[in-house]
């Protein structure tokens, strides 16, 4: 199993086979005797043309957007539903990802985390501890790596968690740790580009 800090990467496979299908498994510890309430975190999965506008590039399926609003896509499925403390041992929440069903437009998927109703509720991931994403190959249940979340500045209600790109057919994730001030699961559709 490899740590992954803030930039590591590694490619996604196996024997240099490419994999068919990873699991991410997401935990963080919500903060304790907060006057501001309950911290409900959503991960979310957006598979993205890198060659469109925006900062990543745009939305390649809308179909095939993974979040809590739409659990199960086509190549996407939140497998534990929409965990709304953060409470327990157990993976807060878990996103599978089926590569060979991805849209072939599709060369990056970015993995987005935000707090629900963060800006009016004053919450932010500078609060959060203990945010991580554990990497498993589905098939064999392997854990392949674990990427902690870099502390985020204050005012980082959104954060790109990580970016997994597809180059010469192997696709690779990368540990990002980008904190987006005053950014809520709305802004991030309209960063890459939906216009709906």
């Amino acid at each position: 199993m490899l740590p992954m800090t803030k930039g590591a990467t590694l490619p996604l496979t196996k024997n240099a086979a490419p994999l068919k299908e990873v699991r991410l498994e997401l935990s963080w510890s919500p903060p304790k005797n907060t006057s501001r309430g309950s911290y409900d975190l959503d991960a979310s999965a957006f598979p993205l043309n890198s060659t469109g506008g925006g900062p990543l590039g745009t939305i390649a399926d809308v179909g095939h957007i993974c979040y809590w609003g739409q659990q199960k896509t086509p190549s996407m499925e939140h497998l534990a539903g929409d965990d709304r403390t953060g409470d327990g041992d157990e993976p807060d929440e878990v996103i599978l990802i089926r590569f060979n069903t991805i849209p072939a437009n599709c060369d990056l998927i970015a993995i987005v985390g935000t707090i629900d109703k963060a800006i009016a509720r004053g919450q932010s991931f500078a609060e959060v501890n203990d945010a991580t994403m554990q990497i498993f190959n589905n098939e064999t249940n392997e854990l392949l790596a674990e990427a902690r979340l870099a502390s985020m500045d204050a005012g980082s209600t959104g954060c790109l968690f990580a970016s997994i790109r597809k180059a010469n057919n192997v696709w690779t994730v990368e540990n990002v740790s980008q904190g987006y001030p005053g950014k809520e699961l709305p802004d991030f559709f309209q960063l890459f580009g939906y216009q709906g």
